[in-house]
């Protein structure tokens, strides 16, 4: 496995551009960094600079984040660990879970009964909100009206793009699972 940043750069140039099928010539063609410095670039042995690391992304048609973000490794966080925040007026329990990848969050909430969380700003246009209950009722609520009643074991995605809000309208807890998906 690749262990400097150069190297990580490296081996996902030469996986994306075998991905493609192409050569180090047409690479070099279209990135303007000679098959050369490409093929030492590959191995490792050479570290670009920003604007040699850019123009190969863009000629690879892929993001320079993606081509340098470590591999992904396990991660486990336990039920006592991770950042939880307790709205101290309503008790409404909101922990991050995790952030598997850029742009995307899991997060659990706990809804005592007959509470109704802040309301939450519009994330970019094209974010997804998917909306998983674990126990109990809860309502999503944009614009002030109900958009969906969703009870326990219900699933339902909306665009996060608007004002919006969630609310337990029963005298017992509801727990649900957030996945935000932002795009780039």
């Amino acid at each position: 496995m690749p262990a400097t940043p150069q190297e990580r750069f490296g081996a996902a140039v030469r996986a994306r551009r075998a991905e493609l099928g192409i050569t180090l010539e047409q690479l070099a063609h279209a990135s303007g960094v000679s098959a050369g410095s490409l093929s030492r670039l590959e191995r490792g042995s050479l570290n670009p600079s920003l604007q040699s690391a850019i123009a190969i992304s863009e000629s690879l048609g892929s993001d320079l984040n993606e081509l340098t973000r470590p591999a992904a490794e396990l991660t486990v966080l336990r039920r006592e660990e991770g950042p939880e925040y307790v709205d101290p007026d309503t008790g409404i329990r909101r922990k991050l879970l995790a952030r598997p990848v850029g742009g995307v969050e899991l997060i659990h909430y706990t809804l005592p009964g007959r509470s109704t969380t802040a309301e939450f700003a519009p994330h970019p246009a094209k974010t997804v909100e998917t909306f998983h209950v674990i126990t109990g009722t809860v309502v999503i609520l944009t614009d002030g009206a109900e958009l969906v009643r969703l009870d326990h074991g219900d699933t339902a995605q909306t665009p996060g793009d608007r004002y919006h809000r969630i609310s337990n309208p029963l005298d017992r807890e509801a727990t649900l699972t957030i996945v935000t998906t932002i795009p780039h």
